[in-house]
């Protein structure tokens, strides 16, 4: 799966698991992210509804760059700090589709309180 998949779609006891103050996420991985789970995890909360099914979200919001320069806003977020020019949208744009289109596989250690995202890089 996706990384935005991951991050929308996986729940434990009805709870994304951003959302369990006693669970961590824990990234696997040998290229790192631009952004954290939990940054990326907040900006899909803003623009897709959780658990929901391809066609009832707008998914350019993940897939398009130029779609997300054009259309977000990025002075509601934290990523204000990276979007001060149109250049610099376009480049957080694409480093936010690139690290949401990234493949995982999701694990949920039970015992340590982690959701394992696991890239296959």
């Amino acid at each position: 799966m996706k990384l935005y998949q991951a991050l929308t779609q996986v729940t434990l006891n009805n709870q994304m698991v951003d959302d369990l103050p006693d669970f961590a996420i824990k990234a696997i991985l040998e290229k790192p992210l631009t952004f954290s789970p939990s940054t990326l995890y907040h900006y899909i909360d803003t623009v897709l509804k959780s658990g929901s099914h391809h066609d009832e979200n707008n998914l350019k919001f993940v897939t398009d760059a130029i779609y997300i320069t054009e259309n977000f806003n990025f002075k509601a977020t934290d990523f204000e700090q990276y979007a001060q020019s149109f250049e610099e949208r376009v480049t957080l744009a694409r480093q936010i589709v690139a690290d949401l289109n990234r493949h995982v596989s999701v694990n949920l250690d039970l015992n340590k309180h982690e959701f394992q995202l696991v890239f296959v890089d």
